[in-house]
C-alpha cells in the first residue's frame, strides 16, 4: 500500500516466506518481522503496532539499539545502510543494505545464499559491475549490523482521517477546510499532520542567479512544490521529495539536491 503522491510517498510492502504454497494474499497484520528503510519513519509511524512480542525490527539507523525508542521494547537489529550503498553505488538505495540486515538479524537464509541471490539478479537485469556492488553492499551490512533491544515509550499523535460529519457539508459540491493548531489547512481525508517533506533527508535548492526563470522545473514537478514568488523560482521543501526531476530537466543547471542536518532547514 502507498500514499497518494506521485511520486516519493512512504509504501507499506508485505511477504509471506514458506517453505510450502501460500494462499494467503491478505496484507500482514501481526508480521513476525518489520523491516524499515528509512530511519525517520518511527517518527511518523508506530511501526511496531500488531509486532509480535517475540519479533524483530530491522531499522536502517546510525543508533544502537538500546537507543532507538519505540511504542514498546522489542528486538532490534540496527545498520547505517544508507551511507553503506552511498560509500558503494553513490546513491542512497539501501534495499540490498537491509537485505544483509535482515539475514543478520532473523536469520532466515544463510549469507552466502543471500549473495547467490542478489547476484543472480542484478547480473541478469543490470550486469555484473552493478551486481558484484549489490552482493558487497549485503555483505558489507550483514557484517556491521548490531543486535539488541530498543527501549519503551515513544508515543504518537492520533493521525486519523478529518472527514465532515453531515452537520459540516455545506451546500453544493465544496466541502470546508479546516485549519489546525499548526496552522496547516487540509481538506476532506487529509491527515492531521501530511509535512511530507521530512520523509525525506535532502532538500531541492535553487540557484537563482543561475535561473533563467524558464519553469520547466515548475511543470515537470510531480507534487507541484515548485512555485514562483516576486519573479523567483522556489521550492516548497516542506512537501517536496527530491525525486530530482527538476534537476534533469533545468537547462542550466540551476537546482540542486542537498543533503539536510535538521528538519528545520527546510521549513518555509
Amino acid at each position: 500500500s502507498f500514499g497518494a503522491e506521485r511520486r516519493g510517498s512512504l509504501v507499506l510492502a508485505f511477504a509471506r516466506i514458506n517453505d510450502r504454497k501460500i494462499f494467503r494474499r491478505t496484507q500482514i497484520y501481526t508480521p513476525d518481522i518489520v523491516v524499515v528503510l528509512n530511519e525517520d519513519i518511527p517518527e511518523l509511524i508506530d511501526i511496531v503496532d500488531g509486532l509480535k512480542t517475540e519479533g524483530m525490527v530491522v531499522l536502517n539507523s546510525t543508533k544502537k539499539p538500546e537507543q532507538i525508542i519505540l511504542s514498546k521494547s522489542i528486538n532490534v537489529g540496527v545498520v547505517g545502510a544508507t551511507k553503506i550503498a552511498q560509500d558503494i553505488l553513490d546513491e542512497p538505495i539501501t534495499n540490498t543494505a537491509m537485505l544483509g540486515a535482515l539475514v543478520k538479524s532473523a536469520g532466515i537464509i544463510s549469507l552466502e545464499n543471500l549473495e547467490k541471490g542478489i547476484y543472480s539478479v542484478f547480473n541478469k537485469r543490470l550486469g555484473e559491475k552493478i551486481a558484484r556492488k549489490n552482493v558487497e553492499i549485503a555483505r558489507i551490512a550483514y557484517n556491521e549490523t548490531i543486535i539488541g533491544v530498543s527501549k519503551a515509550g515513544k508515543t504518537y499523535a492520533d493521525l486519523r482521517p478529518w472527514r465532515p460529519t453531515v452537520d459540516e457539508l455545506p451546500l453544493g459540491t465544496i466541502l470546508p477546510k479546516i485549519v489546525l493548531q499548526n496552522g496547516q489547512k487540509i481538506g476532506p481525508g487529509a491527515a492531521k499532520r501530511r509535512k511530507t517533506g521530512t520523509w525525506s533527508k535532502e532538500k531541492a535548492v535553487v540557484n537563482q542567479e543561475k535561473c533563467i526563470g524558464c519553469l520547466k522545473c515548475l511543470f515537470h514537478c510531480p507534487e507541484g512544490t515548485i512555485y514562483r514568488n516576486n519573479g523567483k523560482v522556489k521550492v516548497n521543501n516542506i512537501y517536496c521529495k527530491t525525486c530530482g526531476i527538476c534537476v534533469s530537466v533545468c537547462p542550466v543547471n540551476a537546482i540542486s539536491i542537498e543533503e539536510i542536518e535538521d528538519y528545520t532547514e527546510i521549513i518555509i
